[in-house]
């Protein structure tokens, strides 16, 4: 809602308080005033008000069962200043920020104009007031019914009036909804209720009506407690759902990417961040998410930070108010926005490995609930990075050469596989390389400096193709490299490059017998093949540059390219 709006809000409920309150008074003058009675009916308003509860998502404030009673008994005025007093105290319980305080003057105005409403239509229809009757057949029932369906009909439109001209004039709001069933329900159930509260008044005066307002509070408080039960066990229902997604994850990045989709969608999170301590001495920010911010870069300060006393502790810390004085970086990150936080540890198998914190431009954003929930989710996102983590080291090892770190066989057939079968790819080449009398290498300087220029080639490759190709270890001394879009020509450019790279500069290897490092020079021989045009298949195109590189290469001379012709 813009500024204006609010303010255009405010300065009517200012007007009308100030301007029709006068002439109601001067038209419906208060009645039946004792000091008793009216304490009495302000603090069922003030009950009323705190101890509201919900009824399938839809808050039930039994307001209209004692505003009857009060409208009857004391007339329309005292009746409209309790309805505004009760408004304030249950917003204040509801804990709005500062930031959506624009919903007092709104709901003010709202519930001012259903009061005026009521009491309107009650009037029409021919309702009486003046002595106090103690028989139910005494009561003109038509007025009363008219009285609560022009407080539900008022109440209704100027709903949609709210939602279209207040906050989403674009959106198409429904006049009878799936809640407007429970609306009616309640509207219903209060009328009964309204007048019970009358007639015991008039019977037994105010200690009548605690009569009925004492099962009546009581009630809504068991209700209110079964309700919360409710939410706490869909919330941590959900959590739970959530917490089984992040320990699905096979990947890091995957792990904390669904933590910043989801939780924000779960909770008031506008901050989030991730600080991994599985190196104590030197923790680690892997993640920080800001909802309404730029990516402007603040270096981490274990010192200056909530994360560092969650980690010792080993226990959740939540809290709202002033952060900036306790917590540095957590005010820089949210450039002294965030008013309340909550930090919580990721414990793995009995140990603290990680701190997630997250932070709220709402004060008291955070309750009980939130924590045990949060703390759920930590622990469940510890187990989710060490599954994925594991994962990532499994699926590397089976990947990758152990002593090279390059792809390995089973890799590179895979991804020649993928190639063949991407329609989008129009042509790709391979090349095959041996390193040239490896065999007197090993036998001469030893195994241990065989694979120390294994590791050297490796190296030299890794370096020479960047992201253009995919460099594998094919077995033993033999290396392969996978260039996709690159057609023969490019291959064989390629090629000669990567053998300059492992020709031009000598290896060290260690001379054990004299305690020194030597140099030597070691060469490759190199074949190309290049697909589609010289083979149709994955087997064919690592034949024909292996045919290549032995026949053309290794038999012409050795240190030499040679393509599949």
């Amino acid at each position: 809602m813009t500024i204006i709006k609010q303010r255009a809000v405010t300065a009517t409920w200012i007007l009308s308080t100030l301007f029709l309150l006068p002439l109601i008074y001067s038209l419906d003058p208060p009645r039946n005033i004792s000091f008793f009675s009216l304490l009495t009916v302000i603090i069922l308003f003030i009950l009323t008000a705190l101890f509201s509860f919900k009824v399938k998502g839809t808050d039930i404030i039994v307001l209209q069962g004692i505003g009857l009673a009060a409208f009857l008994i004391f007339g329309l005025f005292v009746e409209i200043l309790l309805t505004q007093f009760c408004i304030v105290v249950y917003l204040m319980a509801q804990k709005i920020s500062k930031a959506d305080a624009y919903r007092i003057p709104i709901n003010l105005t709202m519930f001012f104009i259903i009061s005026m409403a009521s009491g309107a239509t009650y009037y029409m229809l021919g309702g009486q007031v003046g002595a106090i009757t103690k028989s139910v057949l005494d009561l003109n029932i038509v007025p009363i019914v008219g009285f609560y369906l022009s407080a539900y009909l008022t109440n209704t439109f100027a709903l949609v009036i709210i939602h279209r001209w207040l906050y989403s004039p674009s959106v198409k709001i429904k006049l009878f909804d799936n809640d407007s069933f429970w609306e009616i329900m309640i509207s219903v159930l209060m009328m009964p209720l309204g007048i019970a509260f009358y007639l015991m008044y008039a019977s037994m005066g105010w200690q009548g009506m605690m009569i009925i307002a004492i099962p009546m509070v009581a009630l809504s408080i068991i209700i209110r407690q079964i309700n919360n039960s409710e939410e706490l066990v869909s919330f941590l229902q959900s959590v739970n759902h959530f917490g089984q997604q992040l320990t699905e994850e096979l990947s890091v990045n995957y792990v904390f990417d669904l933590l910043v989709d989801k939780l924000p969608k779960m909770l008031s999170v506008d901050y989030l961040y991730v600080v991994l301590y599985t190196q104590p001495e030197r923790p680690k920010l892997v993640r920080m998410f800001r909802k309404d911010q730029g990516e402007s870069f603040v270096p981490f300060q274990q010192e200056a930070d909530i994360s560092l006393s969650v980690y010792r502790q080993g226990k959740a810390v939540i809290s709202s108010g002033n952060i900036g004085s306790m917590y540095p970086f957590l005010d820089a990150v949210s450039n002294g926005r965030a008013k309340s936080y909550l930090s919580v540890p990721m414990v793995h198998r009995g140990q603290v490995i990680g701190v997630l914190t997250i932070a709220s431009h709402r004060v008291k954003a955070y309750t009980k609930k939130s924590r045990i929930g949060i703390e759920i989710v930590g622990d469940f996102l510890a187990i989710g990075l060490e599954n994925a983590k594991n994962f990532e080291i499994r699926k590397k090892e089976s990947e990758h050469c152990p002593l090279t770190d390059l792809y390995n066989y089973r890799y590179m057939m895979k991804a020649i596989n993928n190639m063949y079968n991407n329609p989008s790819l129009n042509v790709f080449s391979i090349i095959m390389m041996d390193i040239d009398n490896f065999k007197s290498i090993n036998d001469t300087f030893g195994h241990q400096n065989g694979n120390a220029v294994l590791i050297g080639v490796a190296n030299r490759l890794r370096k020479t193709i960047g992201h253009n190709g995919i460099a594998a270890r094919y077995g033993g001394e033999e290396f392969t490299i996978l260039l996709p879009g690159r057609d023969r020509n490019m291959c064989f450019a390629i090629a000669e490059t990567v053998r300059l790279a492992v020709a031009s500069e000598p290896f060290m290897i260690f001379n054990e017998a004299d305690n020194r490092y030597d140099k030597i020079y070691v060469t490759i021989s190199l074949g190309t093949s290049t697909a589609p045009s010289d083979a149709t298949e994955p087997s064919e195109l690592i034949y024909n540059a292996d045919h290549a590189m032995y026949k053309g290469a290794k038999q012409q001379g050795k240190n030499r390219v040679a393509r599949y012709i």
